[in-house]
């Protein structure tokens, strides 16, 4: 099969790497003009269809299944809930190549040349679609593996630019397995979290119930520590930092 370049001129494909090579910034690139084409991604119009049978049902709450490809259910809720989604949760393709992932109807494994490029343009496509979903105070959530969350990041600090709030670490099981590789196993997986800038975390109220002693000079309560992590208190000549051994 013959590809996109093979009938172009020296000078031409001279060009082509003089502009590729002007346009080199830092941050991830992949192989958008290179990889094939989602077809998902297209200008219809995206309606959905009522499924009466599975939706008549007496309860306390009014909830939404879609089920359709991943991007058009995107493109329908940004038609309907713009602005209006508090909270979501993405749990994408991990990219493993072990066929755990279906692209344009056929499995993407490790011998596909762009899949690397494929999955980033796949997600890509879609956490823009989600960042539109969210309200001034709301959150998105996204599972990855450790193979994959270096890129992932990147990718969502493009596509989601200013919204990196942090990580947090899943436990995803007990006890590991002498036999993996150089006798690692990995027990845990990140789960990326960004927001726009009105989203704060839920917690407890402080509570001054350990502040037992009282300093007679500052006119306040303070407390004894553990000093086996770092702490650090104010003195008249500044900050000091005390570090365990």
């Amino acid at each position: 099969m013959a590809g996109k370049y093979d009938d172009l001129t020296r000078e031409q494909l001279v060009r082509i790497l003089q502009k590729r090579d002007r346009e080199r910034r830092f941050g991830l690139v992949w192989e958008r003009d290179d990889i094939e084409a989602d077809l998902a991604v297209d200008e219809n119009f995206v309606v959905a269809t009522l499924d009466k049978d599975l939706s008549e049902r007496p309860a306390p709450w009014e909830n939404l299944v879609i089920e359709g490809d991943n991007y058009d259910a995107l493109r329908w809720l940004r038609m309907a809930y713009a602005g209006r989604v508090k909270c979501i949760y993405i749990d994408p393709p991990y990219n493993t190549g072990n066929k755990d992932w279906v692209y344009n109807d056929h499995y993407v494994d490790a011998n596909d040349r762009y899949r690397h490029s494929t999955w980033l343009e796949f997600l890509y496509r879609r956490l823009t679609l989600a960042r539109d979903l969210l309200t001034e105070d709301g959150v998105l959530l996204v599972s990855i593996n450790d193979d994959n969350r270096a890129k992932l990041e990147m990718l969502m600090d493009e596509a989601l630019p200013g919204m990196r709030v942090g990580s947090f670490t899943w436990r995803t099981r007990i006890g590991g397995n002498e036999g993996g590789e150089h006798f690692f196993t990995s027990n845990h997986e990140p789960i990326l979290v960004y927001a726009n800038s009105a989203f704060k975390f839920g917690g407890t109220e402080k509570t001054y119930a350990m502040y037992k002693y009282y300093d007679e000079k500052k006119g306040d309560f303070y407390r004894l520590s553990d000093l086996t992590v770092a702490v650090s208190y104010d003195n008249p000549r500044g900050r000091i930092s005390l570090l365990p051994d």
